[in-house]
């Protein structure tokens, strides 16, 4: 017994004398890698081609069904990020998301020029660009064939596929700081146009002559065989191989809508939300008819084509054409409204419009809020710059001190206002504001003033203002764009 003691006491002695302390562990700090903000925005202030306004388009010819976004640099071609978004992912219309993309500590730092490529709905063009693509394949890419040419033309959005879109910035320069850039906000726009028919006939006297559209017919050698993707400088993309030569038919109606008075529904200079709502109308109300759509590749050159009808078993043409080259741009609706006066004679008018040129942006940022900067009335107030870009503004007595700025977008978001300070001394008016670049130009004035609530001596006590934007479910930081790294202190 004692020799098994004594050989316990032993062993336990050597498990104490091999026993170690725990190394130490050494805590690595997790590093924020730099980051390039991507907002894609479906903004409802857009811009257009012409000053007679945009076209309103309908849910199956803006819907995003899927987004491919390439950023490769300008000098080199080198890809620094790829994006595929679909589903859940894609922004609502009217509505930002920000996806982040993540770059190198020396590309934060060289800040080098980028270019960026972005197309939506590529199943509707069948392309196969991905993520393996280089820069010089998606440059380069076109699409033809039967997609949205004479062959088979799309008379109807798949809605499935909806129709493409693209949008490309070269040469872009990217801004900030790390960890967070950004580069100037890329338009993304249909890469293909809209053709529409309307007809009607008079209802008068001679309402029972028999009056038939038999055929519109768009000539051949207009539309390309194919088309890039992405534009260069020039207003078209399109790609060598020559024009197709068919012509397109288009089947008449089977029957006219009668009006008493066509006349009024010939484009008169009205912005084109308008004209298009009128011709809508029109239709809904039995007093034109709807001849069909059809979405094509964008031509450079002046569409022309005739009308077949009969009047009375007797079969007349009638030939029509664009005012000038370049009105079937990608992204513009081109409408032929028909119409019988007494007599029997067809009259045709004809116009083309932007058709609500981008529905959706894709913002590389890293906000999406536009935006001047506040400026304060130097007449409400004693403003005195202490140090570079920072201003003392002292309150007069009795005086409310006023500023303003301009804020057009994101549409319908919200403008928060925050003190930060001696928050209590003080009252900002608003605090809240609408965002709504068709009031007075986005313009919202800020007035501060004393809390005459406020108890004790208020002497000294000073605030600055700091700004965020609510859009949808996010919060979006605004100080960069609205302050643009201005403090103004408003003391009392």
């Amino acid at each position: 017994m004692k020799a098994f003691r004594f050989i316990s006491l032993l062993l336990f002695l050597a498990l104490v004398s091999c026993r170690r302390e725990p190394l130490p562990v050494e805590t690595v700090p997790v590093v924020e890698m730099p980051q390039m903000g991507i907002y894609i925005a479906a903004p409802e202030a857009a811009q257009t081609r012409a000053d007679v306004g945009e076209v309103p388009a309908t849910e199956d010819e803006s819907h995003l069904y899927d987004m491919k976004v390439w950023v490769f640099l300008s000098e080199g071609h080198e890809k620094i990020a790829y994006l595929n978004l679909s589903g859940s992912q894609l922004p609502a219309a009217g509505r930002t998301r920000r996806y982040a993309v993540s770059v190198s500590r020396d590309f934060a730092r060289t800040r080098p020029d980028v270019d960026v490529f972005v197309l939506a709905n590529a199943t509707s063009i069948g392309c196969s660009l991905s993520e393996e693509s280089s820069w010089e394949e998606v440059n380069s890419a076109v699409f033809g064939g039967i997609r949205f040419g004479i062959t088979e033309p799309v008379r109807v959005v798949d809605p499935l596929y909806g129709l493409p879109m693209t949008g490309v910035g070269r040469g872009l320069s990217v801004q900030g700081e790390e960890p967070v850039l950004k580069v100037e906000t890329v338009t993304l726009v249909r890469a293909v146009s809209k053709v529409r028919y309307v007809f009607c006939r008079m209802k008068d006297a001679e309402e029972n002559d028999e009056i038939s559209v038999d055929r519109i017919t768009l000539n051949g050698g207009l539309i390309p065989v194919s088309e890039y993707l992405f534009t260069a400088s020039l207003p078209y993309a399109i790609a060598p191989g020559g024009y197709e030569l068919e012509p397109i038919p288009t089947e008449g109606p089977a029957s006219l809508a009668q009006n008493e008075t066509p006349e009024k529904l010939v484009y008169a200079g009205q912005d084109a939300v308008s004209y298009q709502k009128l011709l809508d109308n029109a239709i809904a109300e039995g007093v034109l008819t709807d001849a069909g759509t059809m979405y094509l590749r964008e031509s450079d050159k002046m569409l022309t084509g005739y009308v077949n009808y009969t009047v009375n078993g007797v079969s007349h043409i009638r030939n029509f054409s664009m005012a000038q080259p370049g009105d079937f741009a990608r992204n513009h609706t081109w409408t032929l409204f028909g119409y019988f006066l007494s007599g029997r004679n067809l009259q045709l008018a004809i116009n083309a419009q932007p058709w609500d040129y981008n529905t959706y942006q894709v913002d590389f940022s890293n906000q999406s809020v536009q935006a001047t900067q506040f400026v304060v009335d130097d007449t409400t107030a004693d403003v005195s710059e202490t140090s570079h870009d920072h201003f003392d503004v002292r309150l007069r007595t009795g005086l409310t001190a006023k500023g303003r700025l301009y804020i057009t977008t994101p549409v319908s978001g919200k403008l928060m206002i925050h003190p930060v300070g001696d928050a209590s001394s003080f009252i900002v008016n608003p605090d809240i504001a609408d965002i709504n670049p068709s009031l007075n130009a986005g313009r919202i004035d800020v007035e501060i003033r004393r809390n005459p609530n406020a108890e004790g001596d208020q002497s000294g006590k000073y605030i600055t203002l700091s700004f965020t934007v609510e859009a949808g479910d996010r919060e979006i930081d605004a100080n960069s764009e609205i302050l643009n790294g201005k403090v103004y202190r408003f003391i009392l």
